[in-house]
């Protein structure tokens, strides 16, 4: 019955636990008081799903109008861009329009926890590279984080934007959780069953215990529980790879930080490369050929 609410199926308490039946003995009576638990705990449990199913509704509305709110701050700062020409006043841009990127993350951190999609989305395949780019675009230190050139895979479009929420989530511990003055590497290479992508840092580690659970969870996403807020990141990478069929592993690093181990499935990706549009300034194209900086493609 936990498992059919969790799945969000409707449960009558009265079908599931008949009301209690005419007292004729003390056998009766007891048979009563056990029905009567039990009627308590499934409408408890009944509760308990009706809360969560609400509480979801409350992120997914918060999430939906942030992400709108930002995508418009987003499109009115490339218009600016496109227009000023003072290379200090572009940069105070492009400091801005990377702290709106991560806001918008953090916004589609809320639609995930509702167990929605996020509404960025491309048509067509995109660069590996260029994806992976747009991760460390999302990240606040995106300076300290060396990016290894690898294979020329394409992504299909489909992918792209839960991949690059994906990568940025564990690009952003890799840094927070390791000394300022270290990098973290990404690296990858073509697998027989998939594309593996490497994010290596240099700081800390977690205990062998900690590590097991953390790929407990990913491998198996539980419910969220509010009272784990801090691990939200690692919930929605969680989400993200059980949604795509993507392994996310972490084991120690030879430095002493951690490995986040990330195998894409082997039918996203093709050999061939991405289109990409060699206009100066077109309106909102998928990927930036070369970008100025790193920044995370426009979606359509």
């Amino acid at each position: 019955m936990v498992a059919r609410l969790r799945a969000g199926h409707t449960v009558d308490v009265d079908a599931e636990v008949p009301p209690a039946t005419t007292v004729e003995d003390e056998l009766h009576e007891l048979e009563n008081a056990f029905a009567e638990v039990q009627r308590t705990a499934v409408g408890s449990a009944v509760q308990e799903a009706t809360l969560r199913a609400g509480l979801n509704q409350v992120f997914l509305n918060i999430g939906r109008r942030s992400q709108l709110l930002l995508h418009r701050q987003l499109a009115l700062l490339d218009a600016m861009e496109r227009r000023v020409s003072d290379p200090q006043d572009l940069e105070d841009l492009y400091r801005i329009d990377h702290l709106g990127a991560r806001m918008r993350r953090h916004a589609e951190d809320l639609v995930i926890l509702a167990g929605a999609v996020p509404g960025r989305g491309w048509r067509h395949p995109v660069p590996l590279h260029d994806v992976v780019r747009s991760a460390v675009s999302e990240v606040e230190e995106f300076t300290r984080i060396t990016v290894v050139p690898g294979q020329e895979l394409s992504l299909r479009g489909r992918a792209v934007s839960d991949v690059v929420h994906l990568l940025a989530e564990l690009l952003e511990n890799a840094t927070a959780f390791s000394p300022r003055d270290t990098n973290v590497l990404v690296s990858g290479q073509l697998l027989p069953n998939g594309y593996a992508v490497e994010i290596e840092d240099r700081g800390v580690g977690m205990p062998a215990a900690a590590v097991d659970e953390a790929n407990a969870r990913l491998a198996d996403p539980p419910d969220f529980d509010p009272a784990h807020s801090s691990r939200l990141g690692l919930f929605v990478v969680a989400r993200l790879a059980a949604r795509h069929g993507i392994r996310v592993t972490l084991r120690p690093s030879p430095y002493g930080g951690l490995t986040a181990v990330v195998l894409l499935p082997v039918t996203w990706s093709s050999t061939g490369r991405a289109r990409c549009r060699r206009s100066p300034r077109p309106r909102r194209p998928p990927v930036r050929c070369p970008p100025p900086r790193p920044r995370p493609p426009r979606s359509r």
